[in-house]
């Protein structure tokens, strides 16, 4: 699916305020690095950007909590007004992780992961407790509400349907230049090892591959071949994306080869309420290859306080 070379491309935009031009934008910066659009080139996007044009932005003052909000509030040490956009924004709240008594635990050596401490440390009293959502069927941190990179005060939020959203923007990228590009909606996540770009929505390229079982080089039906390309995507484009302040918040890819889909990642991705079937099995398969006092024993030796 990969030829043996990639071309990928950082696109500069300015500060996107809304009801913004962001396929205009997105064309003009293309032009600018003197690059030619083409059938199957790959479009990545942060997912804040699109909000941003979307007018998805929220003045934290104008937040009235509720008092569902104020309770986790105080249980969780955040502020009452991001709960409540956090509970607007999400079909339910499953977890809640502790993150600022992790540090002070030595759970996670920070000054590993900072160039200073001290302001690490004060970011980490803005987030205490990271709350673990579920929205439209997909895990979020948070629910996808995000103030980084924005005004004080100021938070965006992720757009419904984002497959729909990634679908506009290539029709309108084909309506305006009459190539069929990709795009890719991208947004960055935390995870027990960093933090990571994932895709959130996308159209025009099949997120995931169909060849499990396909033979190898001798000739062995493989168990594999289900590859989350739009992942990869966003993790390709992350290193030039970054998350600070560079300013580069779309990549444009070129030379990787894929069959158009008419589709997007809801098409194709698994959802939860598969994976809590998935889960209930293993749940079961693992006490009956390992049998029930050893899970307890397992669960005694890496969770006990």
């Amino acid at each position: 699916m990969i030829d043996s070379r990639l071309i990928i491309i950082g696109l500069k935009l300015p500060m996107i305020s809304p009801g913004d031009d962001l396929v205009g934008l997105l064309l003009e910066s293309i032009a600018k690095e003197g690059i030619e659009l083409e059938d199957g080139d790959v479009l990545a996007i942060t997912l804040k950007i699109v909000s941003k044009s979307m007018g998805l932005l929220v003045d934290i003052r104008n937040i009235e909590p509720s008092n569902e909000a104020i309770k986790i509030a105080n249980k969780t040490g955040l502020d009452p007004r991001v709960v409540e956009l956090i509970l607007r924004e999400s079909d339910s709240i499953i977890a809640a992780i502790p993150f600022e008594a992790i540090i002070r635990n030595k759970v996670i050596d920070l000054s590993k992961y900072s160039k200073d401490l001290n302001r690490a440390l004060k970011a980490v009293k803005y987030y205490p407790t990271i709350l673990i959502t579920v929205r439209d069927n997909m895990l979020w941190s948070e629910s996808g509400i995000d103030t980084s990179n924005h005004p004080p005060n100021i938070y965006s939020i992720p757009p419904r349907n984002i497959d729909e959203v990634a679908k506009k923007i290539s029709m309108e990228i084909f309506k305006r230049t009459g190539r069929k590009v990709a795009v890719v909606l991208c947004d960055t996540e935390l995870f027990p090892w960093g933090a990571m770009d994932i895709a959130r929505g996308c159209y025009g390229i099949e997120p995931l591959t169909s060849e499990f079982g396909e033979y190898d080089m001798y000739g062995k039906p493989k168990f594999g071949g289900i590859d989350n390309i739009v992942y990869e995507i966003c993790g390709v484009a992350g290193l030039i994306m970054r998350q600070g302040a560079e300013g580069i918040p779309a990549v444009l890819i070129k030379g990787l080869k894929y069959k158009w889909f008419d589709g997007g990642l809801k098409d194709k991705l698994i959802g939860l309420d598969q994976l809590s079937r998935g889960l209930k099995l293993t749940i079961r398969h693992t006490r009956k290859v390992i049998g029930f006092r050893r899970i307890l024993k397992i669960i005694c030796k890496y969770f006990s306080t």
